[in-house]
């Protein structure tokens, strides 16, 4: 681009090199030669345009993409990964519940909470391990139908295809293995009560890991940042230049927005007062109904008060979401309604 400038500079077509050029002198092949350096640097995005979250048409691309598919939702053919059923069930479940990778990745399978009867737009509740999460505090989350039920799909199907005899030198074996705790060496021991590395190696009495998350012969499987990384880098590639890089971090900065999205549209109120119409009495429907979006908001990521949730979406990309609303609403607002609000606005006191 240099020369193509100096050349336009030299014929009269340009006035000026548009860079910063600098000149020096050095020793070529024994002669003193005059040497000229563009100063030119590509410009680095600032902090505040980086990409924080994943948009809705991004993060099902991140979830295909995961899955081995296409944009399209179908099977993509130059697809060579491993553990597709596995991989995008997780990622569902990560994009689903905002847990952090040390939450997700040492979830035990006896962990998973059951799936409903029958499809609901009501989230289900699923309580995050206590010595895995932030600051060993206890919280309930939740997950959406479709994940939850893609997570029982993968433990049903590829994860019993992995299921082996794998164990670790110091074994931890479970038996009697329920919801809430099983014998683990013939002792009586509740799930949450078990730090992360006790959970790595908890075995069944014939081997493999009880993590949620196996890989070959019964392994568990703990390096979703690589995988993530992996499968961003596919896409942008393969189908989108745009895509962004994807930490697990990401994944939960991205269920954030969602949720609040959908709690500043009233789709989880909406819900509720479904459920609640049909009979379900559930204290979950009742909080919905009841609690503010940011109080509701700041329960799901565990944050210590609703201040810092408040400091962590004003980073994100909040605005956006109260102004789509805003416009949606504007739309079916009574003419007169909106025509008496200006009004007030125009009188003099």
């Amino acid at each position: 681009l240099s020369r193509f400038y100096d050349w336009a500079e030299s014929e009269g077509l340009a006035a000026a090199v548009p860079f910063t050029v600098t000149t020096g002198k050095r020793m070529v092949q024994g002669r003193l030669v005059e040497i000229r350096h563009n100063r030119a640097r590509l410009r680095r995005p600032k902090p505040h345009v980086k990409v924080q979250y994943l948009e809705s048409d991004f993060a099902d691309l991140f979830r295909y993409g995961l899955a081995g598919l296409g944009p399209d939702g179908l099977e993509d053919a130059t697809f060579r990964g491993r553990f597709p059923g596995r991989n995008a069930a997780m990622g569902g479940l990560v994009l689903g519940t905002g847990m952090r990778s040390r939450e997700f990745t040492h979830l035990l399978v006896h962990e998973v909470p059951p799936l409903p009867a029958e499809p609901t737009e009501v989230p289900i509740p699923w309580v995050v391990p206590e010595q895995a999460a932030k600051g060993r505090k206890v919280r309930t989350t939740w997950i959406g139908y479709a994940s939850l039920a893609a997570v029982h799909s993968y433990i049903a199907l590829d994860r019993e295809m992995s299921r082996g005899s794998w164990r670790p030198k110091r074994p931890l074996v479970v038996e009697e293995a329920d919801f809430y705790g099983g014998r683990v060496n013939g002792r009586r021991t509740r799930w949450t009560a078990l730090r992360p590395e006790e959970r790595l190696r908890l075995v069944g009495p014939e081997g493999g890991s009880q993590l949620l998350a196996l890989s070959y012969d019964g392994r568990p499987f703990v390096d979703w940042g690589t995988l993530f990384r992996r499968t961003a880098r596919r896409i942008r590639e393969r189908f989108e230049p745009r895509f962004p890089d994807v930490a697990p971090h990401r994944c939960r900065h991205t269920f954030a927005m969602a949720t609040l999205e959908k709690l500043v549209e009233g789709h989880y109120r909406q819900a509720a007062q479904l459920a609640a119409a049909t009979g379900d009495a559930s204290g979950l429907a009742l909080y919905l109904l009841k609690a503010d979006p940011l109080l509701i908001l700041r329960d799901l990521l565990g944050h210590s008060s609703v201040v810092t949730t408040e400091v962590y979406l004003k980073r994100l990309d909040v605005h956006r979401i109260y102004r789509a609303a805003w416009e949606r609403t504007h739309a079916v607002i009574d003419a007169a309604a909106l025509a008496e609000a200006d009004a007030e606005f125009t009188e003099e006191f």
